[in-house]
């Protein structure tokens, strides 16, 4: 009896690694890099929205000091006095109005990585091995996310679009364009754009996974077939 349990070990044992291995080499290495590369595509989405959320600040009025402060942080490119104060209230309202898009960003993004990791931790703990199911469902998640990228991006360019296209961000431009001081258009900015552009590469990359989740389905189904006709046969 013992002998026959070592024999049954020294086969089964390699035959239970060779299953494995083959399972990560066919569903675990490209599965891995693509599940990478969403995490990545939606971190980079959070700190796109992040760069313009973080920037609060709204302007310092230190010309009014007088002095030297005057000579060297005002002269005729400085607001003072009531200027200066319409336009502080200018920026905190701008604000506010541009934070719903970018709050929204992020939330997804930071969602979508978690649903990411959540996949990837199913998929290091064999669940995926032993409930193939699992991947189908995962295939039909990435799918719809993937989809669900496009009217994201129309969301948010509109919404962009309209908070740049408010009178408030005319108003300040103006103001700032009256003094030549650059960089407050009513316009799409770096962080924007490069945000529209990972996004357009979500798509691809979440339909990418969801065909190599099916390849996994079929890749697993196979190598549980063959290792039930394997203990048919012994």
């Amino acid at each position: 009896m013992s002998a026959h349990r070592s024999e049954t070990e020294y086969y089964g044992q390699p035959h239970r690694q060779a299953l494995y291995n083959l399972r990560y080499i066919i569903t675990g290495r490209g599965k891995c890099l693509c599940q990478l590369m969403e995490l990545s595509v939606n971190l980079l989405l959070i700190i796109c929205a992040a760069v313009p959320y973080s920037n609060s600040a709204t302007y310092r009025d230190v010309a009014s000091l007088g002095g030297l402060y005057y000579y060297y942080y005002g002269g005729a490119n400085a607001f003072t006095g009531a200027e200066a104060e319409k336009v502080k209230a200018l920026d905190q309202q701008f604000y506010q109005l541009k934070l719903p898009p970018y709050v929204y960003t992020m939330a997804c993004g930071g969602a979508l990585m978690a649903y990411v990791c959540a996949m990837f931790a199913l998929g290091i703990f064999r669940v995926t091995y032993r409930w193939p199911p699992v991947l189908l469902g995962e295939a039909l998640l990435n799918f719809l996310i993937g989809l669900g990228y496009i009217p994201a991006l129309a969301f948010y360019f509109i919404k962009v679009q309209e908070i740049y296209n408010n009178p408030i961000c005319k108003e300040r431009e103006q103001m700032y364009s009256s003094k030549g001081l650059k960089g407050f258009e009513c316009q799409f900015n770096g962080a924007d754009i490069a945000g529209g552009l990972f996004g357009v590469l979500g798509v691809f990359v979440f339909m990418f996974g969801a065909v190599l989740a099916v390849r996994a389905f079929r890749s697993v189904r196979e190598l549980k077939r063959q290792r039930t006709n394997e203990d048919d046969h012994f």
